[in-house]
């Protein structure tokens, strides 16, 4: 058995088995990125889609997205990739130069840098680690859009090439993130580690998802912890729509997303609501 140290899933995998984020593999004794480059969605987006809505504003980024997540949310907003290993969505294979010369080539459209995006960035952290170091060697920017569920270790990998991120809080209760197959505290120090760095711009979003994250104390929880850290943290708060496995559910209702809004909006700068 082979420990794969990405995530506190810590799997423990035999030879040739998939890890929980169907994109680490064990391979030859050791677990390795399998999804290392494998990109099923390219797309230049503005920089607010990320969404970053405090910094760089009006720019454009060069998005890109693999397969697989180390959590299993029913809300899953991208589940044909993101829920998926390498035999459930076509893929291509680019290297980290050929991302970075794509985005070079847009500058012409605004374009000042990659979004590390659509599944789970950090289950190929080295493809990031990679590509990022050659985007500012060629004077680009790197954009993270994460969970955040991820090693300490991972995260302190990639810090030096993120200059921008924003990391999902999707609650903030213990249980809650266990029914996502995640873990409350880790996200929490993900977040603690980018607000610290002063070379990183953090926003942070919550999905407001009926029954996980619209109760009114929990959010005010949230935006208190965020606060503690930097009030100047921008904060989204999202509106649901049904998805995945929550079809049959209806979309967050307006006047819970402004209800929330006006809690957080106590102890935080700016707070922003999105998908209304």
């Amino acid at each position: 058995m082979t420990i794969c140290s990405t995530c506190p899933h810590a799997c423990s995998l035999t030879e040739g088995a998939l890890g929980a984020c169907r994109s680490r593999r064990c391979i030859d004794g050791a677990v390795v990125s399998e999804g290392y480059g494998r990109i099923t969605s390219l797309a230049l987006d503005p920089i607010e889609k990320k969404p970053i809505a405090r910094w760089r504003q009006g720019s454009t980024v060069l998005s890109l997205g693999s397969y697989g997540c180390n959590m299993h949310c029913p809300f899953c907003q991208n589940a044909s990739i993101a829920q998926v290993d390498a035999t459930g969505v076509p893929w291509r294979e680019v290297t980290p130069e050929e991302v970075v010369r794509a985005a070079c080539g847009l500058r012409d459209r605004g374009c000042i840098g990659i979004a590390y995006t659509y599944n789970e960035p950090l289950i190929n952290w080295e493809f990031l680690r990679d590509t990022g170091s050659l985007a500012h060697d060629a004077g680009l920017v790197n954009v993270l859009v994460s969970n955040g569920f991820a090693s300490e270790h991972v995260v302190e990998q990639i810090a030096p090439f993120v200059d921008a991120a924003n990391i999902d809080l999707k609650c903030f209760t213990a249980e809650g993130y266990r029914k996502l197959s995640g873990d409350l505290d880790t996200v929490k120090h993900t977040i603690e580690l980018l607000a610290a760095l002063p070379t990183c711009h953090l926003e942070v979003t919550t999905l407001v998802v009926p029954g996980l994250s619209d109760d009114v104390v929990q959010v005010e929880r949230m935006a208190r912890w965020l606060a503690s850290l930097d009030p100047a943290i921008p904060y989204h708060l999202t509106r649901f729509f049904p998805q995945h496995r929550m079809s049959d559910v209806p979309p967050t209702p307006l006047a819970t997303l402004h209800e929330l809004a006006r809690v957080a909006k106590r102890h935080l700068r700016t707070v922003l609501l999105g998908n209304v």
